[in-house]
């Protein structure tokens, strides 16, 4: 396990120490240190000896605080908060993840949290949404030049290369692949034997595995010339003796600018709502009262033992 030490001054309580302050928000250096060593708790002994993976945790819980500081002053000032019903619609999504309510507590003694210290944090992290909502409702909207411009100069993201589907039999000798030939020529059908004879994890799904395109592996590679219905020969390959069917086929097309017209917007529009949040964070700094105290975070150090 790992634990924090730090050469502090005698006279001076550790809790009274004070490692950052915005306006008259505090974070003293015993939440500071409990923060640090929750952040460290899910990482393995070496990283933790690692001092650049400490300091990268160290500036972590101070921007965190820094900003969560200025976003709760602002949100106090131009009326904007989180409705109970809101946070306890949040907590229930969140709870119903985990089997019952013990399992979620325990959950979060793991992280070293206590229920209300995580619902706090939440409730911030809900408030910030709002924040960034309240900031960008005059945003306007991309216009439609823009997004043919963005659309021209990435079409490549919207390309689709050709691709089959296929449904295989995957058997673990020869002689058990021409068993199933002779079936198929019976006329049974493919999904039904993978179901009972495959070796490999789709066989469960009558061997269906989805859309392949070319260069997936060697042994689909034939596909590409086959006609849907078809049926390979039998196959070798490491994972075994492959006789698969072509269900489906689909030609490499590009999407056209009205098919991705609204995912463009949506892209375009958070990034203008990120960069308007970035401009309104560092307006928020350079406006308000923040120090940190960088001597006493650096004395804050990680001393890794076994139990």
């Amino acid at each position: 396990m790992s634990y924090l030490s730090g050469c502090f001054e005698r006279s001076v309580d550790p809790e009274e120490q004070i490692v950052v302050k915005v306006n008259e928000e505090t974070l003293n250096l015993k939440d500071f240190a409990e923060q640090l060593a929750n952040q460290l708790r899910g990482l393995d002994a070496l990283t933790v000896k690692d001092k650049s993976a400490v300091d990268r945790e160290k500036r972590t819980i101070i921007r965190d605080f820094i900003t969560n500081s200025l976003t709760k002053k602002w949100a106090k000032e131009n009326n904007v908060f989180v409705r109970k019903e809101q946070l306890e619609a949040k907590i229930d999504s969140i709870r119903s993840i985990y089997p019952d309510d013990l399992a979620f507590r325990r959950a979060l003694a793991t992280q070293g949290l206590k229920f209300e210290d995580w619902r706090e944090k939440l409730r911030v992290s809900l408030l910030q949404e709002l924040v960034v909502l309240e900031l960008s409702k005059n945003i306007e909207d991309p216009s439609k030049e823009e997004l043919l411009t963005y659309y021209n100069h990435h079409k490549e993201t919207y390309k689709f290369p050709e691709q089959v589907r296929l449904s295989q039999i995957v058997l673990e000798t020869e002689a058990n692949a021409k068993q199933i030939v002779e079936e198929l020529k019976k006329g049974k059908k493919i999904d039904h034997l993978a179901k009972s004879f495959s070796t490999t994890p789709e066989g469960a799904n009558g061997g269906d595995i989805g859309w392949v395109e070319r260069g997936t592996l060697d042994v689909f590679d034939k596909a590409f010339n086959m006609k849907v219905g078809h049926r390979s020969d039998i196959i070798k390959s490491p994972y075994g003796y492959h006789i698969y069917q072509v269900t489906g086929k689909r030609k490499e097309r590009k999407l056209s600018f009205q098919e991705v017209r609204p995912k463009i917007a949506r892209l375009l529009r958070e990034k203008r709502e990120q960069a308007l949040y970035a401009s309104w964070l560092e307006l928020q700094i350079r406006t308000s009262r923040v120090f940190k105290d960088e001597e006493l975070i650096e004395t804050v150090s990680v001393v890794t033992r076994k139990e």
